[in-house]
């Protein structure tokens, strides 16, 4: 039996046995009735707040950038002044009005250095935060991908408990009759409302969890108190993978990965703002231009100055020396986080690699397991047909568990390569739509 098929049957049970509303609290956005792994997945682009926080820190960084620049940016400014004054006895003009207006243009023509570390250090903080935003991305990818697949396990798990509470009262409600008749005893009679008790409580649990894990999935696609009614089982093509080799896929992973490329432009960023700290104390040579109208006119007054002005910083009590210990100790620290981030990298391409190879194994045990229970469920309705068995409810409840223990090992590979394509730096998006009229709920 397919996943599929096995997912109609779930369908049927859920809609009988459940209520799950839609909200249409947000007049912007409806949630469908009926919803894909590719539609939840396109909501990971939406305004949720992990991304914001990942954007407005690549709007900090071009800000720094934007700073670094003006630091070589030409300064234009008009100074105007309205001034009335009475003059002294001997001067030529005894005119009152000592207003003016000037015209003031400046430039840093060459700073040694200092400005070009700046707008280095700032464009390496913007690429850095950049490649962060792609892994948060992806993160915000993978999560909506789990709470899509506890979701669907969440109704596979609601079927079989639906159908082991059937069961277990069918055999409760057999017992207190045969107890009227003498056949059973008041213990063995409570032995059977024990067990049904206990699925009881099973098959309620599992529909709090249809509702929970619904909850979740709304919530990772930024659509809180939106519920999804019906999923569709999505067309797993990450299943059809080879395990590559892992000294390729380390190797893959530290030239592709987001976060270590983020880190290592933290460290270009680092070793530029050194290179700043040493340069914040070198000569500035600017250029300068002047041009103003006055109200009264005198000898020494200029209509129009341009000049160079070369200022030379001759001691900074110690803030230079300062600065600079305090940027190398940041760069150690970037260089530290670098390294840390590769060894974490390097580990965690190892266990998903390794946790492969185990849900690889895990799938053969599985799907042996289901064609087992199908022919055990074929044969107890042959026998039950001649009237020669009746546990037919227990099949049953077998194969509900084993359609439901394949289906999550299908979905934990596909969780395990879609992790492994985050970290080989590459857009989690391991599925392909589901073909029309197939795999719904």
């Amino acid at each position: 039996m397919s996943l599929a098929s096995m997912y109609h049957r779930c369908l049927f049970v859920v809609l009988a046995g459940t209520s799950l509303l839609v909200s249409a609290e947000d007049e912007k956005f409806s949630m469908p009735e009926t919803i894909s792994l590719e539609f939840a997945l396109q909501q990971a682009d939406s305004s949720h707040p992990e991304l914001e926080q990942a954007r407005a820190a690549i709007e900090l960084a071009e800000a720094e950038r934007l700073s670094a620049e003006a630091l070589t940016g030409t300064n234009v400014s008009i100074d105007a002044r309205a001034r009335y004054v009475e003059p002294n006895t001997i001067a030529v003009d005894q005119s009152h009005n000592d207003s003016s207006i000037s015209l003031l243009a400046s430039k840093n023509l060459y700073d040694f250095g200092r400005s070009a570390a700046a707008e280095q250090a700032a464009a390496a903080a913007v690429q850095g935060e950049q490649k962060n935003l792609i892994d948060v991305r992806n993160q915000r990818r993978l999560e909506i991908m789990q709470r899509y697949f506890d979701t669907l396990l969440a109704d596979l798990e609601f079927l079989r408990d639906n159908e082991d509470m059937a069961v277990a009262f069918i055999r409760f409600d057999k017992a207190r009759d045969r107890r009227e008749v003498g056949q059973l005893s008041d213990i063995e009679v409570f032995d059977m409302q024990n067990r049904y008790e206990q699925v009881r409580l099973m098959r309620y649990r599992s529909e709090a969890s249809q509702r929970s894990t619904r909850a979740r999935l709304a919530l990772a696609m930024n659509r809180p108190n939106q519920l999804p009614a019906t999923l569709q089982t999505p067309g797993l093509t990450s299943l059809q993978r080879k395990r590559p080799d892992l000294e390729m896929l380390q190797e893959q992973a530290r030239k592709n990965n987001s976060l270590l490329h983020a880190a290592k432009a933290r460290v270009q960023a680092a070793q530029a703002r050194v290179d700043e700290a040493h340069a914040s104390h070198n000569p500035v040579l600017s250029g300068e231009f002047e041009a103003s109208d006055y109200s009264r006119s005198f000898g020494s007054r200029d209509d129009v100055r341009i000049g160079l002005r070369l200022n030379i910083p001759l001691t900074t009590g110690g803030r230079d020396k300062a600065q600079i210990a305090r940027q190398r100790a940041k760069l150690r620290q970037a260089r530290a986080q670098q390294t840390v981030q590769q060894r974490k990298l390097e580990q965690a391409v190892l266990e998903t690699w390794l946790e492969l190879g185990s849900l690889q194994a895990q799938m053969d045990q599985a799907t042996a397991q289901l064609n087992y229970r199908e022919l055990y469920l074929d044969q107890r309705r042959a026998l039950y047909e001649m009237e020669a068995e009746a546990n037919l409810g227990d099949a049953m409840v077998q194969i509900s568990e084993a359609q439901r223990y394949l289906a999550e090992t299908q979905f934990k590979t596909a969780m395990a390569c879609a992790r492994l394509d985050a970290l080989l730096g590459k857009t989690v998006y391991a599925q392909e739509p589901v073909v029309a009229g197939k795999g719904k709920q």
